[in-house]
């Protein structure tokens, strides 16, 4: 599945668009953008404005534990939208949220914990 690569000028546009009160359906037929794309961006521009759509994906961002488990815990303990989670805590992507729940459901809170990344370091020889 090719992934595609919105400009500035696209995003531009889109955020222009969002700023006017329309609805990602419409922005998706202005543009001629997938409606899925435009749905994710109206979200994102609810969440954290012009910044998150013009940005995203421009930098990786990384949430704590507590955030993590609270937006988790809202969505599938207490039923609350994606979007409303978004709003709530200022998340700008849609996809880390569903991520997050996934892991709660599957590992429970204890599997939000953050895991270390990288090679493990090598132990040094009884002989050393």
């Amino acid at each position: 599945m090719k992934r595609t690569v919105y400009t500035a000028d696209t995003r531009k546009q889109a955020v222009e668009i969002l700023a006017s009160g329309v609805g990602h359906r419409t922005l998706a037929a202005q543009l001629g953008i997938p409606v899925a794309t435009a749905r994710q961006w109206a979200r994102s521009y609810l969440a954290g404005g012009s910044e998150a759509v013009l940005n995203a994906g421009a930098r990786h961002r990384v949430y704590d534990y507590d955030l993590k488990l609270a937006a988790a815990r809202d969505r599938v303990d207490r039923g609350k939208t994606v979007r409303e989670v978004m709003i709530k805590y200022q998340i700008p992507s849609e996809s880390s949220i569903k991520a997050w729940c996934r892991v709660y459901r599957a590992g429970g809170a204890a599997a939000l914990r953050d895991k270390p990344r990288g090679r493990k370091p090598n132990k040094p020889s009884k002989s050393e």
